[in-house]
């Protein structure tokens, strides 16, 4: 930003004068640089349109921590040493078999590391690459040869560029990928056969070696020598030794240059640089790491080598309490703590991050195509997703080591570990989720990741990833459109039933006829139904956290916004009192409206308490609030009465911000006029337009928008008019209500205000029937009472 050029001299010299922001200088150096418009830049961002790489990069981290917290277990410190006395029981959490790691692990390690590494060696590979060269290069030689190459430049090259069409067919016949560069090229030289016989010299010379891929990286530094394996049909199997030098590395440039000079003196420099450098591409290994044989052999060899082992049953005592501790009992103490340190670490933990990736994307994939991009998740609701999926492992993973270490051990006779499983409140996850994304299918995938998570992480025990699939389903099922929060606690029961005999079915079939089984079920069944009260009371209690930190508008929070007594509502019934009775009457026909075509009605009708608050800062300029024969507007200029009535919107957002109404409220106050014209000075201004002035557009006289995104917002704009329209009739009589509810919708409908949300023809026809109804109850006849009760004439009695 730089000062205003007139600043006077007198100002103080502390004033900054010249101040540019840094941030733009890095982003004007990084828009020099191009990158964008390199190769590689381009190849990014490409990835980015078509896979959404920065996307995909962060749910794998996200999955990778989600992993390690599945697979994290809980230890408790021992702080044993050699002679104490144990204070109470140790037993193991493990069942595994201790060996000598000085002795055993040091001959398995010796015996593993002698194999030699395997290679598979493919005599056929040149064969079939010059067979591909020569193939590919003798059909486009064809194709050259048929097509009427021009003899204009800007033609020719226009004719190489339509020569491209054959390139995807050369490089499935060559079977490696040609750049554009260097297809170009090769159309230049009409696929010279001279370029090919230099080729497939220069490959026949180079595949006479033993090539392999990062020879360096594989083979270990003490190994001199490799084991090849022929497998080629002709000496299928056979095996030989080769020297670790003899190896030359694919991706070394330096083992790979043309040998025959003589050809090569007749191309160019340029010609030779594009020669070495496709024949470069073309090279494929004809040495390839046998990973399978090698772990194979390197098992065998471990194998080989007896182990002195001890077995260590899960729950085993370990050290008694009041005993002293043992040189051998530390060494197995020692011995589970390696195992569980090393169990953290295993590969385990990176294979389940890849597979809730791919599960995520291919979700994500699911929801596009099937949903035809009806249905977006937002970056908030997938961080809030995120969130909660995290903190419901978490969760249970802790309770289950609480309740293991607690009751488990102390109470595991009486009550069995399945009560106290199945009792894990592992539902409140999809309850809340189902509270925060209004989408039905986001929340059913939602739940199938989440099954699949804590499935995974009580030891893959399947009964209980189906147990919390469909009880979570049953769950977030249960607080859809809740009235009250007290439905919150009625989803639970819901979903303990729904558990309870789940579990009983699944149990059933899997544990009736083992030792034991019918009292693991008939405890079971109790724990899956505490095990849904327990999520209800949970999602309860965090859900108003939620809401607040990522300002989420759940049922939950439109039932608060809906209680009358609410500071909006109460300010606007003072300020603005036919706006007060107004908005009641437009929230009372969305309401009715939105359960006809199954919208949402408690936020329609919400939306519609709220929709005109802005009208309280100017609350006389509206004439439902204005006293009978005073009207300002006969005062000032249709332009004025014009940005009065525009303003409220604004006003209405900004209060909407400053008390919290969350965003789909404020997006009610946003659309509900759409860009409807204000037509009466609109009118007004054409009639008091002189011949010389300006011509007015009726742009000038439009709200500004948007038009209303979804149905509740389509529903109060349509609400808020036909309501206003009814209040001024003289004589509300059925038919004129009728005409009045169906002129204003085909007027919105012809102006295009419901183009941009997904009413259908058969919704409006429905909202019409809602409206006409909801104004007959509000608008009906009454009967005259006599005059010495008040009432008018009173001589003839009215129907009703």
């Amino acid at each position: 930003m730089q000062r205003n050029k007139h600043s006077k001299k007198g100002d103080s010299p502390t004033t900054r004068v010249n101040y540019e922001d840094h941030s733009l200088k890095f982003l004007d150096w990084v828009d020099s640089i191009g990158l964008e418009k390199t190769f590689f830049g381009r190849v990014v961002q490409l990835m980015e349109e078509k896979f959404f790489i920065r996307r995909a990069a962060l749910i794998f981290l996200y999955c990778v921590l989600l992993s390690y917290t599945i697979f994290y277990q809980f230890d408790i410190p021992y702080n044993f040493n050699v002679g104490d006395v144990a204070k109470f029981d140790v037993s193991s959490p493990i069942g595994f078999e201790m060996t000598d790691e000085v002795t055993t692990e040091e001959k398995r390690l010796k015996s593993e590391f002698a194999v030699p590494m395997v290679y598979d060696y493919d005599t056929n590979v040149f064969e079939r690459v010059s067979q591909g060269l020569i193939h590919s290069f003798r059909t486009l030689r064809a194709y050259y040869r048929e097509t009427n190459w021009p003899k204009s430049s800007a033609e020719h090259r226009a004719k190489v560029k339509e020569f491209f069409q054959y390139k995807k067919e050369f490089e499935k016949e060559l079977g490696v990928q040609v750049s554009d560069f260097m297809f170009e090229w090769l159309i230049d030289n009409k696929f010279n056969p001279r370029i090919e016989s230099v080729l497939i010299r220069n490959l026949e010379n180079w595949y006479e070696k033993k090539i392999a891929e990062a020879p360096d990286r594989f083979i270990p530094a003490n190994q001199t020598n490799i084991v090849a394996r022929v497998v080629h049909k002709n000496n299928l199997g056979r095996e030989f030794s080769v020297s670790r030098s003899e190896v030359l590395d694919l991706q070394g440039p330096e083992n790979f240059n043309l040998d025959d000079k003589k050809d090569l003196e007749r191309f160019s420099e340029s010609d030779r640089a594009n020669i070495l450098y496709f024949a470069r591409s073309l090279l494929v290994p004809n040495m390839t790491l046998n990973k399978q044989e090698i772990a194979t052999r390197r098992q065998a060899a471990r194998e080989a080598v007896i182990p002195v082992s001890i077995t260590i049953k899960k729950n085993q005592t370990i050290i008694a309490q009041g005993s002293v501790v043992q040189p051998f009992q530390m060494a197995v103490i020692k011995q589970i703590e390696n195992i569980r340190a090393d169990k953290r670490k295993d590969i385990m933990s990176l294979s389940m991050a890849l597979l809730l990736s791919v599960s995520i994307l291919v979700f994500f994939s699911y929801l596009k195509r099937f949903s035809l991009n009806r249905v977006k998740v937002e970056f908030k609701d997938l961080v809030v997703m995120m969130l909660i999926a995290f903190g419901m492992i978490l969760f249970t993973k802790l309770y289950l080591f609480i309740t293991d270490a607690a009751f488990v051990s102390k109470l595991g006779h009486l009550l069995p570990a399945t009560f106290w499983l199945f009792a894990a409140p592992v539902a409140a996850g999809p309850m809340l989720v189902g509270l925060l994304v209004t989408s039905g299918e986001v929340v059913w995938l939602f739940t199938a990741f989440i099954s699949v998570c804590l499935g995974v992480m009580v030891d893959y025990n399947y009964a209980f990833m189906i147990v919390s699939l469909v009880g979570g389903i049953a769950a977030a099922r249960g607080v859809f459109n809740c009235k009250t929060r007290n439905d919150i606690y009625f989803a639970g029961v819901r979903t303990g039933i729904v558990n309870a005999l789940m579990i009983a079915f699944i149990l059933t079939m899997t544990k009736y006829d083992q030792e034991g089984g019918v009292k693991e079920i008939l405890f079971a069944i109790p724990g899956g139904f505490i095990g849904g009260i327990f999520s209800a009371l949970f999602a309860m209690m965090f859900i108003p956290l939620l809401e607040s930190i990522f300002n989420y508008t759940t049922d939950v929070k439109l039932l608060e916004l809906s209680n009358l007594n609410h500071p909006l509502l109460k300010e606007m019934i003072v300020k603005a009192p036919g706006t007060y009775h107004h908005s009641m009457m437009v929230g009372s026909m969305v309401e009715a409206a939105a359960e006809e075509i199954g919208a949402n009605p408690l936020l329609g009708k919400v939306m519609c308490y709220y929709h005109d608050i802005g009208k309280m800062e100017h609350s006389n300029y509206f004439i439902e609030n204005q006293k009978p024969g005073h009207n300002p507007h006969d005062h000032i200029s249709p332009f004025m009465s014009k940005t009065l009535l525009i303003a409220h919107v604004k006003d209405g957002v900004e209060m909407g911000i400053s008390y919290k109404l969350g965003k789909p409220i404020i997006d009610g106050v946003i659309q509900h006029h759409g860009t409807t014209l204000i037509s009466y000075f609109f009118n007004k201004a054409l009639d008091l337009k002189k011949g010389d002035d300006p011509e007015i557009s009726d742009q000038d006289f439009r709200y500004p928008g948007p038009k209303p995104q979804f149905r509740e917002s389509a529903l109060c704009m349509l609400a808020d008019s036909i309501e206003a329209a009814a209040r001024s009739l003289d004589e509300p009589t059925p038919a004129r209500l009728q005409n009045i509810v169906r002129n204003i919708i085909q007027r919105k409908f012809s102006d295009g205000q419901l183009d941009e949300c997904n009413l259908t023809l058969k919704d409006i026809s429905k909202v019409e029937a809602a409206f006409i109804r909801i104004l007959l109850g509000i608008y009906h006849q009454r009967i005259d009472y006599p005059r010495s009760a008040g009432g008018g004439l009173g001589e003839v009695s009215k129907g009703t």
